[in-house]
């Protein structure tokens, strides 16, 4: 309990220092709260998408093999609704683990900033693919059976472009991640340093 109440009321606390035990275990507990709270709010959404398949099926098992933009055209307004709830999830553990991440910074004695990039794509990643993914799928409902490949490249060519950003972005957002869990892993600075006083030293 000290553990979590230490860590909420610091939500805005960007000062100081945090060794790695505490870090990774609040860590651990917002990502198991946030696994829980996904499925809790995934599972409906998926269940009233097949409940809304299931009639169509019924009438016509072929329908969906003859007329495949209908999936995307009923797949849009829960891609819709996962997207913003992945942003909305993005910001939340932001707010949760931001102040964290900049404290077990300093306990290395390196600056938060090293984490400002890696939040920013944190963020932005998810609003990129709400605005992208549901005219994705808006696209890809407009195929219809026999155009020629031109027409189909014709039509998806600008989404390709977009997804080949989101892409390039990914790879960077992986890499500086990739770095900023490295430094998150390394143990602190011995004493103290110009951040504060070795929180070891009041274990």
């Amino acid at each position: 309990m000290n553990l979590l109440g230490r860590h909420l009321t610091g939500l805005a606390s960007f000062s100081g220092r945090e060794n790695r035990q505490p870090f990774w275990l609040w860590i651990l507990i917002v990502y198991a709260v946030q696994m829980v709270v996904g499925m809790i709010v995934m599972i409906p959404i998926m269940m009233g998408m097949i409940e809304r398949m299931a009639p169509l099926m019924q009438g016509d098992p072929h329908r969906f093999d003859d007329h495949p933009e209908l999936v995307m055209q009923m797949m849009t307004p829960m891609m819709s609704n996962i997207m913003v709830f992945a942003a909305i999830m993005a910001v939340v553990w932001l707010v949760l683990i931001g102040a964290a991440v900049v404290r077990r910074l300093h306990d290395g004695n390196r600056s938060g900033w090293w984490a400002a990039p890696v939040f920013a794509c944190h963020v932005v990643m998810p609003l990129f693919y709400v605005s992208v993914m549901p005219r994705f799928f808006e696209t890809f409902g407009t195929i219809r059976p026999g155009m020629t490949p031109d027409q189909v490249n014709a039509q998806m060519l600008p989404m390709m472009h977009s997804f080949g950003w989101l892409w390039l972005l990914g790879m960077v957002s992986f890499l500086m991640m990739i770095v900023l869990i490295v430094f998150l892993c390394l143990p602190g600075t011995q004493g103290v340093n110009r951040y504060g006083e070795d929180p070891l030293a009041f274990a």
